[in-house]
């Protein structure tokens, strides 16, 4: 993906990215959809998060998709979960898909 289409989705999405941002993730050869299909839903659940950190551990091989994941339903379920505690689970290996669908019970749309 080029810089154009990413700024054009983030521009669609209301989602702040700065072409220093894909430039790294280039520049370390990172895919830019993952980091754009982690920080779009984070933009749109509202969730607080240091954008720096985050970006800092997916271009050291982190799951951020994961970690977006883990910070959305936390915040949905109302459950205290900072990034850097959710850095730890993911290093761990926690899937928190997986982590809290006993918690939450996430069954999928019978529809």
């Amino acid at each position: 993906m080029n810089y154009l289409n990413a700024l054009f989705i983030c521009k669609l999405t209301k989602t702040k990215f700065s072409f220093s941002e894909f430039r790294n993730i280039r520049k370390k050869k990172k895919d830019v959809v993952s980091f754009l299909h982690a920080i779009i839903p984070l933009n749109k659940a509202e969730v607080i998060y240091d954008r720096v950190r985050l970006t800092d551990y997916y271009l050291n091989g982190g799951n951020i998709e994961n970690i977006s994941n883990g910070l959305i339903i936390a915040k949905k379920g109302r459950i205290t979960l900072t990034l850097i505690e959710a850095i730890e689970m993911d290093k761990k290996g926690i899937i928190f898909h997986e982590y809290y669908k006993d918690r939450f019970e996430i069954k999928a749309d019978k529809n």
